[in-house]
């Protein structure tokens, strides 16, 4: 019957989810990225932790104890206190929007006709399955391309309730003397000129001399590793926050990561092995060093470290400082948080008057990029 092969796959799109049995039908995907921070941020975490509920998203921090502690004489009398020491982050919600369309001519002439049902359907699922995959390739490809974003003079986009964009790890991660991203503030309505725990770790290295043992990376590296390492006093443990030690990562451009493993050949007698001199997995303490791509070219870096006007690439000759930087993450402490009614949501196929030949099936999130602790993050920037 005539128009029955455009209602069934819009059927089939409605109520089929996006898992796949691959066959040699299975596209080469050339629109993926080298590498992607989302699934590593997100690994081993649990819904509740990721997923809420309500008008904005919210937590709890305390910057200071408010300390109580002190010595007394047998009977001495004490005045008491009630400090508060609570305060609430609070950050609104994003909306991202992706979508995947088809046309009634790309379906009917993908059913010619004296198929059985199951060949139909595998027919479909193949139609199907080239759309999905270059949709959910869009979608994740921006909420990465998100994580990255240039914070500089965005903060009416990413601070206020009013903006549009969602957080990225550069504004809360800088190298900037400021401790905020160029023209910002606050950071998360907190503001780290008068609270000097709402920031991050910063260290330099020479890059020109990257294997000085003084100044160089390595050095660079002893001290950073040391500076977000928060661990519990080993009583009362749970008073005292997980450390997250297992979700450290340190991510960098490829140039980073060459010189780094450039460094740790130069500094062994031999290869690792007599075939391969390649470091595959290269880490510092335990902590793996990422390879992230959008480090490669991003503007990130200030001009003028004190009151940067502007950001570059790290190796664009106009930056403060040209070299690689290396971004200590604690994925434990920063982190994507999704509404509980809008995680990567597909709705219903729809068609516009306009284009009654086109039909439209739309998929949104709402989420932000939440961080719960600055001062274990850090920056390492090459100062010469």
């Amino acid at each position: 019957m005539e128009g029955t092969a455009l209602s069934n796959f819009t059927d089939f799109n409605r109520v089929t989810g996006p898992t796949y049995l691959t066959g040699a039908d299975q596209l080469i995907n050339e629109a993926v990225k080298h590498a992607y921070i989302l699934g590593r941020i997100l690994k081993g975490r649990g819904m509740d932790e990721v997923i809420q509920a309500g008008t904005k998203i919210k937590d709890d921090i305390m910057f200071d104890e408010s300390s109580t502690y002190a010595h007394y004489k047998p009977n001495a009398t004490f005045t008491w206190s009630n400090p508060q020491v609570v305060e609430e982050l609070e950050v609104p919600w994003r909306f991202s929007v992706d979508h995947k369309s088809w046309t009634d001519q790309e379906v009917e002439l993908n059913d010619p006709g004296g198929l059985t049902k199951s060949a139909t359907k595998v027919a479909y699922k193949k139609l199907k399955r080239i759309k999905e995959q270059r949709m959910w390739t869009s979608m994740l490809n921006g909420v990465e391309n998100d994580l990255w974003a240039n914070a500089g003079g965005q903060t009416a986009e990413m601070e206020t309730a009013t903006g549009e964009k969602p957080y990225s790890i550069p504004a809360f991660i800088t190298e900037n003397t400021t401790y905020h991203a160029r023209g910002w503030t606050n950071v998360m309505t907190q503001d780290p000129a008068s609270q000097s725990k709402w920031r991050n770790q910063t260290e330099g290295y020479t890059y020109d001399a990257p294997d000085n043992s003084d100044t160089g990376l390595f050095a660079a590296f002893d001290t950073m590793f040391y500076k977000v390492r928060f661990k519990p006093p080993g009583t009362r443990d749970q008073y005292f926050t997980d450390p997250g030690l297992n979700k450290q990562m340190i991510c960098c451009s490829r140039d980073g990561l060459n010189q780094y493993q450039r460094l740790l050949r130069d500094g062994n007698d031999s290869y690792i092995s007599k075939e391969d001199p390649a470091y595959v997995a290269p880490a510092y303490g335990g902590i793996e060093l990422v390879y992230v791509a959008a480090l490669d070219t991003a503007t990130l870096y200030a001009d003028v470290l004190a009151t940067p006007t502007a950001e570059y690439a790290e190796d664009s000759g106009s930056a403060a400082s040209n070299g690689p930087r290396y971004w200590w993450i604690n994925g434990n402490f920063i982190k994507p948080i999704f509404h509980a009614r809008r995680y990567f949501t597909q709705h219903n196929p729809m068609r516009h008057p306009n284009q009654p030949f086109t039909t439209i099936q739309p998929v949104d999130c709402w989420w932000n990029l939440f961080c719960t602790s600055r001062q274990r993050h850090g920056m390492i920037s090459p100062n010469d």
